[in-house]
């Protein structure tokens, strides 16, 4: 049965998740991140805390709220809820009793403004308003909601909780799955003007990870080429290719531990495939394939996409001189060349991620939503 308050003027859907089984910070995070290989993505998160269990005696648990965005209706949403919770290892039986320990908890808040009452669902959850490691995080995401059927916002609620447990607020962000303890070398890759760079950098300032960054604009060819592709090709790419695998040996004999690079040496065979004549790439093509051998390859491929006008207009934003004659149609051509590069057996395992109406660097939760991804794929 569904009932509608008219009172209720908030738009959010809000979900719950604890652990307290196992590796509790590492569940979470898979957790966040299982849920959105389904049509969920999560717009806000709380911070973590520790809170003694509730209701029984056992050891405490690892508790978060997150505000989600979905186009599912509250029971399809629950559906993918226990789907999670299962590939979690958790498995709900009607026929326990009380409360039980439990590898992770997904449990729907708030679905919008509204007031559900069903057999196997009850939104609000009945006894939220009565929980500190419930009402503890909501604080974090939504002090000012206000409880559709107490009439109450979050933040007096809280205020007057009958639960005298105690919420420690933890320092592990939810937000930074530990993408580097399973990639410990990362690579990205893209067109002419996704955001490679920028991207590489972000993660690095936020993980603390070493940057492996192709120096393009030390190419004296370059901004030539770009006036007179045929004349400047082969010198171009000779230039890149002596110049990468020069500073990929430099690089490594520091031994760094984390690494974000905003390019691979695959990217050569792209460019010079489609730049050089077809005499010219057999001989590049060679040289290649001497040295590629002898070279680390990265755990895992982030591969860009987005449309060619979001790249034009990325392109002329970042103001590069020698870069603003580049036309779509030779944007286009790198994309298949990059498609043909993507179906070959490569050595590392690839991510495509499309970034069409995603700002990553100005939108925190584009940002997080990527690192997730990077995340799903490592379990």
């Amino acid at each position: 049965m569904y009932f509608t308050i008219i009172k209720a003027l908030q738009e959010e859907i809000i979900i719950s998740i604890g652990s307290n089984l196992g590796n509790r910070l590492e569940i979470l995070y898979k957790a966040l991140a299982l849920l959105e290989s389904h049509p969920v993505s999560v717009s806000k998160l709380s911070k973590l805390y520790e809170t003694p269990s509730w209701g029984f005696e056992s050891s405490p648990f690892y508790n978060a709220c997150a505000s989600v965005k979905t186009n599912l209706d509250p029971h399809e949403l629950l559906s993918v809820l226990l789907k999670v919770e299962q590939q979690l290892g958790r498995y709900r039986n009607a026929e326990e009793k009380g409360y039980i320990d439990r590898t992770v908890d997904l449990d729907i808040l708030f679905y919008k403004e509204d007031c559900i009452c069903t057999a196997d669902l009850k939104v609000p959850h009945p006894r939220m308003h009565q929980r500190n490691f419930v009402l503890a995080p909501l604080m974090d995401i939504a002090s000012e909601l206000e409880h559709p059927i107490l009439y109450q916002s979050i933040a007096t609620l809280f205020r007057n909780s009958p639960d005298k447990a105690v919420a420690v607020c933890l320092e592990d962000d939810l937000g930074l799955p530990p993408i580097f303890d399973h990639f410990p070398y990362i690579a990205i890759e893209g067109n002419i003007g996704v955001g490679k760079t920028t991207l590489a950098q972000m993660i690095a300032d936020h993980y603390d990870a070493y940057v492996l960054s192709e120096a393009f604009i030390k190419n004296p060819f370059l901004e030539s080429f770009y006036k007179d592709p045929e004349t400047y090709a082969l010198a171009v790419e000779n230039f890149f290719l002596n110049d990468r695998f020069e500073k990929d040996t430099q690089f490594w004999q520091e031994s760094p531990q984390k690494v974000i690079a905003d390019f691979t040496l695959y990217k050569s065979l792209v460019f010079a495939e489609e730049n050089l004549c077809t005499s010219d790439f057999e001989s590049y093509r060679k040289a290649f394939d001497a040295e590629i051998g002898s070279k680390k390859n990265p755990n895992l491929l982030l591969f860009l996409k987005t449309d060619l006008d979001q790249l034009l207009a990325q392109i002329k934003k970042r103001g590069r001189s020698f870069e603003q004659d580049i036309k779509s149609e030779y944007l286009e051509q790198l994309e298949t060349g990059y498609s043909k590069l993507l179906q070959d057996k490569l050595p590392f395992p690839i991510v495509a991620i499309s970034l069409e109406n995603i700002d990553f660097e100005k939108d925190e939760t584009a940002f997080q939503m990527i690192l997730r991804t990077i995340f799903r794929n490592s379990f």
